[in-house]
């Protein structure tokens, strides 16, 4: 997914007067948080000049939305939808730290003995 992508998803879940730099802002907050979970050195932010896949994607892409469409409610004082945003990305962002661990967790050797 892009970030072009989350935002335009989630301007269709929330109308909103945020402007595109903000968002993208918001949105590479997080992706800064996924990257330090998931070992990857943090980028600079190259919106407007390109358009970067994110790293989150299939499943989980979804925590994008959910998190900026949880600051928009914030920033507008919506703060039953805030909560219900954050229930639902904290739910989702669990769900996709878990998979990450089982699928990148470190092999660990048997009882075999060589020798």
């Amino acid at each position: 997914m892009r970030l072009s992508e989350v935002m335009a998803r989630s301007d269709a879940l929330r109308l909103n007067t945020v402007g595109e730099e903000q968002k993208a802002r918001w949105v590479w907050e997080l992706e800064g948080q996924l990257g330090e979970m998931a070992g990857v050195s943090p980028r600079a932010c190259p919106w407007p000049e390109e358009d970067p896949v994110l790293l989150l994607t299939g499943a989980y892409e979804e925590v994008y939305q959910l998190y900026l469409a949880a600051k928009i409610d914030y920033y507008n004082q919506e703060m039953g939808l805030y909560a219900n945003d954050m229930a639902a990305y904290n739910a989702l962002l669990g769900e996709a730290r878990a998979w990450w661990r089982r699928k990148h967790r470190p092999r660990r050797g048997g009882n075999w003995k060589v020798g």
